[in-house]
């Protein structure tokens, strides 16, 4: 489940967008011409890892292919490859394709920006605190309307949920397993898992799949509902507030007996949320509270799959999936600060790492902006001192960039798979010792 978001960026640089699709930036020739070789390979990376939102496919192979390698390296049998190999697919199709084709083209291109005047069209995408600012039977049309296209998008966290059923049902039909054992290799003497468990789980997961599907269709129904109907109330859009942004209302309603904390405020509006963030286009990106929700629900779909499968799944899933949930929700963002933070102390890279002394956010200067800095600072008429100090710099925005990612693909990656897989292979251990004493005892007695 370990997608590289970076949400902290500009909103025209959020990773998983509503938006349509445009043209990918290039580097430029005054930048790439004062690299070496390996540095403009690394150029690439970043260039690819930065670059606008609307890269769907770029970003799907980068973030599938470093979430999947790491898994696969530890993986204990062809099943349990296949079951990795589909699981990062899946989620990374889910991630960077059905935002765009539930919540910009379909929900509100083809549905709900019919529901509303065209100059209103543009408006649906402002913070609900700026069109609660603004009032007015603007408010009451557009609020509605965006919490419709939130509430449409609820497949997306329910398919999320449903992923992990899924994958039990694949890899029934495909190696003919159902029990986590025999999957991973630990009971090498299973070919065929019995029939008893292989109907057990394929009837769960038809079972949650198809629930899945009904939750979708009936949230969708709702949602035309909302949008059609609830521009007519003042009560319903008023609790649209509410449904939006729960955080802020939170915050206002323990502000009222004494609690004053603008990191709680801040924190309370950033993931207990549901409005989407906007791009600098005006177009619809994935919020940290619509993304701590979708986490969530894959999760609980971790788990609930996992119980059919045996206590030792299980206990693999516990052993891993939080820290995954955490650090995809949280851990991400505040290592990229903190990293960022440590690094602004110390004094280094100052020339393209900068801090607004007011708001407390870091920018790092973009790849395209170095051949300028580094002109600052020296004669670019002098080509030798010009390549030194585009390499200089470059330095540093490798860093500031690719450390953090590096950590990501190495330590909750890599280790965390590895580390989970040995705890896993030491309790069926244990167990089969524990099984075997058991024996030994029957027989004496």
């Amino acid at each position: 489940m370990t997608i590289n978001l970076d949400l902290n960026r500009p909103q025209n640089h959020t990773n998983f967008s509503f938006g349509a699709n445009p043209n990918p930036k290039r580097l430029s020739r005054e930048l790439t011409e004062n690299l070496s070789r390996g540095q403009k390979f690394l150029s690439k990376v970043i260039d690819l890892k930065e670059g606008d939102s609307g890269l769907s496919h770029s970003r799907f192979a980068q973030a599938t292919l470093t979430n999947w390698f790491p898994k696969a390296i530890f993986s204990r049998s062809i099943a349990d490859l296949s079951e990795v190999t589909f699981l990062e697919v899946m989620e990374g199709a889910l991630f960077f394709y059905l935002p765009s084709i539930v919540g910009e083209h379909l929900s509100r291109r083809k549905i709900f920006n019919k529901f509303l005047p065209k100059e209103l069209h543009d408006s649906v995408s402002k913070p609900v605190a700026a069109i609660v600012k603004e009032g007015g039977k603007n408010a009451q049309k557009l609020l509605p309307v965006k919490a419709a296209i939130v509430l449409s998008c609820a497949a997306i966290p329910a398919a999320e949920y449903g992923l992990s059923f899924a994958k039990n049902l694949f890899t029934l039909k495909v190696f003919k397993k159902a029990d986590f054992t025999s999957v991973v290799n630990l009971d090498k003497s299973k070919k065929v898992d019995e029939k008893t468990s292989q109907e057990r789980v394929e009837k769960s997961a038809k079972s949650h799949l198809k629930k899945v599907g009904i939750f979708s269709g009936l949230t969708f129904a709702s949602s035309l509902l909302l949008g059609t109907l609830g521009q007519k109330s003042k009560g319903v859009a008023k609790a649209c507030e509410y449904f939006l942004n729960p955080g802020e209302k939170l915050y206002k309603g323990l502000s009222k007996v004494g609690v004053n904390s603008q990191k709680l405020e801040k924190f309370l509006n950033k993931y207990l949320n549901l409005d989407f963030a906007r791009k600098s286009d005006g177009g619809l990106a994935l919020g940290h509270g619509q993304l701590a929700v979708t986490v969530l629900a894959g999760v609980k779909g971790y788990f609930d799959a996992a119980h059919d499968r045996g206590k030792l799944d299980v206990q693999e899933v516990a052993t891993r999936v939080p820290i995954i949930a955490l650090y995809t929700i949280f851990g991400s963002a505040l290592f990229d600060e903190g990293f960022k933070n440590l690094l602004y102390k110390n004094k280094k890279y100052a020339d393209i790492l900068t801090k607004n002394e007011k708001t407390g956010e870091f920018r790092v200067a973009g790849l395209d902006e170095i051949p300028e800095i580094a002109k600052r600072k020296v004669n670019s008429t002098d080509k030798q001192a010009m390549e030194k100090e585009v390499q200089k710099l470059f330095k540093g925005k490798a860093v500031i960039s690719l450390v953090p990612f590096l950590f990501s693909l190495g330590v909750v990656g890599a280790l965390l798979s590895l580390v989970s897989r040995i705890w896993t292979q030491h309790r069926y251990d244990k167990l089969q010792a524990q099984k075997a004493g058991n024996n030994q005892l029957k027989t004496g007695a």
